[in-house]
């Protein structure tokens, strides 16, 4: 781990404080996993009373990146109810380490972000992972239709929009949490346990060197995985999923 400035979190922290409504401020991210390089920003996140405090600066203090989020009590229990909440702040929740805490709030809020289990959401997660799946049949089409035109900037703007949605999918059926953002590419590659999902997946997401024809033709394949690995509850979209993943396979094997 890659030590702080030394006056720079004391400095931080009584600013922090001294802030209207400011009821915790925790230690975050790479630093308090203690995964902290020379590049890493240090994050801090602030409870605060009143949803028009909720903000997020980012600055340089003693030539360190400062990122400061502002967020209410309720806004950060929105992991415990809602799966995409989850994903991102879940681990957080569980690694933050807390610098002013005067009335336990954030301490409650860890505790129940330890106890917490998947299953709480995973009926909902799974629905989530299927519009989602769903939702990228138009994306679909526009691989389709680049690769046929030679067309490499439209390819790889649908690549872009199916990296991400098809990603979350996959961890959201999967309940696979995402400590930092840096590892949500890795994440999404191996949350399913399928070859073929793993192969397209990192194409798809510039993994490899692929060109963008590569990139494209992966694109279609890693929806005909998610579609077929997807849980698929009562009232998910799984029939148009369906018919973009047969009208992909069919233009890949044509």
């Amino acid at each position: 781990m890659t030590a702080l400035p030394a006056p720079l979190l004391p400095e931080l922290l009584a600013e922090l404080r001294a802030e209207e409504g400011v009821r915790a401020v925790v230690l975050t991210g790479s630093h308090a996993r203690g995964e902290a390089d020379a590049w890493s920003d240090l994050d801090l996140a602030v409870l605060v009373t009143e949803d028009r405090l909720a903000r997020d600066t980012v600055a340089y203090r003693k030539g360190r990146l400062v990122s400061v989020e502002r967020r209410t009590v309720a806004e950060r229990g929105r992991a415990f109810a809602e799966p995409e909440a989850a994903l991102w702040n879940l681990e957080a929740l569980r690694t933050g380490q807390a610098l002013h805490d005067p009335h336990g709030i954030f301490a409650a809020l860890q505790a129940r972000a330890r106890a917490f289990a998947w299953a709480e959401v995973e009926t909902q997660a799974h629905l989530r992972a299927g519009q989602l799946i769903a939702g990228m049949a138009e994306e679909v089409h526009k691989v389709m239709g680049g690769l046929h035109a030679g067309d490499g900037g439209k390819v790889l703007y649908a690549a872009a929009g199916m990296t991400f949605a098809l990603g979350t999918a996959a961890l959201l059926d999967t309940g696979t949490l995402i400590p930092t953002e840096n590892r949500y590419l890795a994440l999404a590659q191996g949350a399913w346990t399928d070859p073929a999902w793993h192969s397209a997946y990192g194409t798809l997401a510039g993994l490899t060197d692929a060109a963008w024809s590569r990139r494209g033709r992966a694109g279609l394949r890693p929806y005909g995985r998610a579609v077929a690995l997807a849980r698929w509850p009562d009232g998910s979209p799984q029939e148009l999923a369906q018919e973009a993943a047969s009208k992909a396979a069919a233009f890949l094997s044509a």
